[in-house]
């Protein structure tokens, strides 16, 4: 990443910017759990150096009285030095990533890709991807190839605001004292801001939001202000001991975070993030005061010494441009060649990597940077101009991955025979267990579920005509939406759609599922109500559930309809909700209480136990890479089957042609959301 640019030069500064890219490019690796501290570690760095810089540059010129413009002029300056420093080699990656992925990458890589890039090159990625509430530990989608770039933009934008703040500061009388004050103020907001987010447990508006990260920028220019660094660099110098010994503890304090990050992710954004933002503050001005006070730094064995060894050294100069290039090359080579050993790969990604990294340090970075060679005084400004409005237009002029969401052969899909009534429902039995999904594309009708003599005896209860249903779920649930009006309208069945995101049946963040699911009813009523049970009720007692799901079975009721309820496909193993089986025990008890009007279906005679992306593994995914949601040819299956499952309780299902599997619901605009997520898979 990048640092100032100083009137003195701190060797084990260059050091610790290469520890830091290295533990980001070891936690990406899946090699250390708390590796993406090092982008905190940066944070501090940066406030330290910019705010040195700043002060350095600033503070004779207020004391002098200078005219106002003098100072505007070095702010912009500062800003050019700033864009000349970071512009360019961004620019340069986004415009080879994205011609690689216009070749090479999937439809979700292409639309990811362009989307990251268009909110990058203004340095606002990271709020674009708190409002597509991303998940940095564990992302719900494909892998982003320019994920990474949302610390970019948290320090970009200080780098716009904090040297206003600086200048207006240090005009004023006790000018560092008014900086210490002002910098105290906004460090301890940025703490408070945190810790109420926390309380509603917003973990990637934590960890992306400007005004939270600030806290580890400002912690850094806490640390630079003169004062601080003057009485530092005086005690380092009359206690060299006690000095090297409190770096090896604040040191090992980050290593036992960095360490542990991931376990503790919960600490950390409680707060935690703020204490290791503190300690490597303290680190970064403790060392950068050792190194003045023992000039030339004599050959021993401290921290000190070790930091500013050449490897490094030489790694910190090119952290910004292996901070850019790590991360594309590792989720590219992930795509191209997942059957490597991780070894292998990994080694590759770091070959390739630091490769693409010293190009760009000495073609890109350096020159245009220093204004010598080829980019020779304005040369570099009209270069760093030039590369911004090419990464425009190839972000402008990128695939977009849109509307490429596979088809599929409707033939391998339709439902040849059905299966006696009794066969399929069970009300008090245990749900049935299987190894897996069907094997190929073709729909078993197999879909006993129990495995006790006494289904064979019970009396079916009385078959009964329907007409219309009502179809409830979350978003899975809508997913599936299209398929189910589909098929049902081919057998001349009315469906209603009821499913909407974040549906549940027990009340909680602020929904109301009495109010919500009586109007429902009440506007739709219908022969059957269908409920597709979701996650967002596992995580209740069965007292809650019984509660919520007794009212919900009494107001199917009262509108002389039956209720069925349907288990979900299995989600991704991360993923999986245990409160799932307390909700499956509840429906049954309910279905037990009353079988002529309850049913209970158990799908994962269709889906099997454990998520498969492709089911018959004809490069037609069944489910997005999500490892949630389902894609069109998943959809018609369960529509299909679940139809044969109605035809078997119910009457007045019309025998339905396989035309239905064709039609234009198939291109409906959630099968392409997020873009390319049900895109073809690669080989098909």
């Amino acid at each position: 990443m990048a640092g100032g640019h100083t009137a003195e030069h701190w060797p084990v500064l260059d050091g610790l910017r290469g520890l830091a890219v290295t533990g980001v490019v070891a936690y990406h690796l899946g090699w250390l759990d708390g590796g993406f501290l090092g982008v905190d570690l940066f944070f501090a760095l940066s406030g330290f150096l910019i705010t040195t810089l700043l002060v350095g540059t600033m503070l004779p010129s207020a004391s002098a009285r200078r005219p106002w413009r003098d100072d505007l002029r070095e702010l912009g300056r500062f800003w050019a030095r700033r864009a000349r420093r970071l512009m360019p080699a961004v620019s340069v990656l986004i415009i080879v990533v994205l011609g690689w992925l216009a070749v090479w990458g999937t439809p979700s890589q292409q639309a990811l890709g362009r989307s990251d890039a268009a909110w990058a090159l203004p340095y606002l990625a990271n709020w674009h991807l708190i409002a597509l509430s991303r998940d940095y530990w564990g992302a719900v989608t494909e892998a982003s190839v320019f994920n990474h770039l949302w610390s970019l933009a948290i320090e970009e934008q200080f780098y716009v605001v904090w040297p206003v703040i600086v200048l207006i500061t240090l005009r004023r009388r006790a000018p560092v004292a008014w900086l210490a004050v002002t910098t105290g103020v906004l460090a301890a907001a940025s703490l408070a801001v945190t810790l109420v987010l926390a309380r509603s447990d917003q973990a990637a508006r934590i960890y992306f939001g400007t005004d939270t990260r600030a806290f580890a920028l400002l912690v850094g220019a806490l640390a630079a202000l003169p004062p601080m660094r003057a009485v530092t660099v005086r005690w380092a110098r009359q206690h060299p001991r006690a000095a090297d010994a409190a770096v090896v503890v604040l040191m090992a304090g980050l290593a036992v975070l960095w360490w542990r990050g991931g376990a503790w992710l919960d600490m950390l954004l409680h707060g935690g993030l703020a204490l290791h933002s503190v300690i490597a503050a303290g680190a970064v001005l403790l060392m950068a005061a050792i190194t003045t006070a023992r000039r030339p730094l004599a050959p021993c064995h401290s921290l000190v010494s070790w930091c500013s060894t050449p490897p490094l050294r030489w790694l910190g100069a090119r952290s910004y441009g292996w901070y850019l290039w790590h991360w594309p090359v590792i989720v590219l080579l992930e795509q191209r060649m997942p059957n490597w050993a991780s070894p292998v790969r990994d080694l590759v990604a770091i070959t390739l990597s630091l490769a693409l990294t010293e190009v760009s340090y000495r073609l890109v970075e350096q020159p245009i940077r220093r204004q010598t060679q080829w980019a020779a005084g304005r040369r570099a400004d009209v270069a760093t101009a030039a590369l911004l409005v090419a990464a425009v237009v190839v972000t402008v002029v990128a695939p977009t991955g849109v509307g490429q969401v596979a088809g599929f052969d409707p033939g391998s899909l339709v439902t040849t025979s059905v299966a006696s009534a009794t066969t399929t429902v069970a009300v008090t039995d245990p749900a049935p267990t299987t190894s897996g999904p069907p094997g190929s594309t073709s729909v078993s009708t197999s879909t006993s579920t129990s495995t006790s003599t006494s289904t064979s005896t019970t009396v079916p209860p009385p078959r009964r005509a329907i007409g219309t249903v009502l179809w409830i779920g979350d978003s899975v649930a809508a997913d599936m939406t299209p398929a189910i009006e589909a098929r049902l309208a081919a057998a001349r069945v009315t469906v209603h759609d009821g499913a909407l995101d974040g549906a549940r049946l027990v009340p909680s963040d602020g929904i109301d599922p009495v109010t919500l699911y009586d109007e429902m009813m009440t506007a739709h009523p219908a022969d059957v109500v269908v409920v597709q049970l979701m996650s967002w009720d596992s995580p209740f007692s069965a007292d809650e559930l019984r509660v919520a799901y007794t009212w919900f079975a009494s107001r199917v009721r009262a509108m002389d309809a039956d209720l069925v309820v349907v288990t979900p496909p299995p989600l991704r193993d991360d993923l999986v909700e245990p409160g799932l089986e307390r909700q499956v025990a509840v429906a049954r008890e309910l279905a037990a209480a009353d079988p002529e009007h309850i049913t209970l279906i158990d799908a994962s005679v269709l889906w099997g136990d454990t998520l498969v992306i492709d089911i018959g593994d004809d490069g037609a995914p069944d489910r997005k890479p999500d490892g949630v949601h389902v894609c069109p040819q998943g959809a018609a299956r369960f529509a299909d089957w679940f139809a044969a499952r109605l035809a078997e309780r119910y009457d007045g299902l019309a025998t339905a042609t396989p035309q239905w599997l064709s039609g234009p619901w198939t291109t409906d605009a959630r099968y392409d959301t997020p873009v390319g997520a049900c895109a073809a898979l690669g080989g098909a």
